[in-house]
Order: C-alpha cells, then structure tokens, then sequence
C-alpha cells in the first residue's frame, strides 16, 4: 500500500498559503484566491480538504487522499487553483 501524501508546510508556503489556527489534529493554510480564499486542511489521518470562499459562499472541492506531490499538483489545477510557486514578495 503506497502511504498518504501530505505537503510539507514549506511547500504550501511556496505556494503562498499561509497557516493559521486549526482544531486538534488538523493543520490549515490559506490564501487569496482571484475572487475568495482557497484553504487546505490536512488531517492527522492523511486526509485532506481544499474548501474555497468566494463571495461569503463555502465551496467544497476535494475531500481525499493524494499519494505525491505530482498528484496534488494535478489535484489544484483541476480545481482551478494555481499550483506553481508564487512569486517572492
């Protein structure tokens, strides 16, 4: 069995999510989208959320796992969220 995948908080930092508070056994980034907020949620259990706001509406899209990096990256341009590193600054 090929172990869960999560990113490394450096990763999603070089992406340009940021953390902020989580309950228990959960780890949260977010960022500003074009028109909202997209946020990852990583679960102790190898799960992870991607939710977007957009205009005061929660969309739900992926609820999973993700077995590498190359698969997450799939995984956010096929909800329309950039996946490349964001620019320094």
């Amino acid at each position: 069995m090929i172990p869960d995948y999560q990113p490394s908080a450096e990763l999603l930092h070089s992406f340009g999510f940021r953390p902020y508070a989580a309950p228990p056994r959960q780890q949260r980034y977010s960022r500003p989208s074009e028109c909202g907020q997209e946020t990852i949620v990583l679960y102790d259990d190898g799960e992870m959320t991607l939710l977007e706001a957009v205009e005061g509406r929660l969309l739900y899209s992926f609820q999973g796992r993700v077995a590498s990096e190359a698969e997450l990256r799939v995984l956010l341009r096929q909800v329309n969220w950039p996946a490349e590193v964001a620019a320094a600054g």
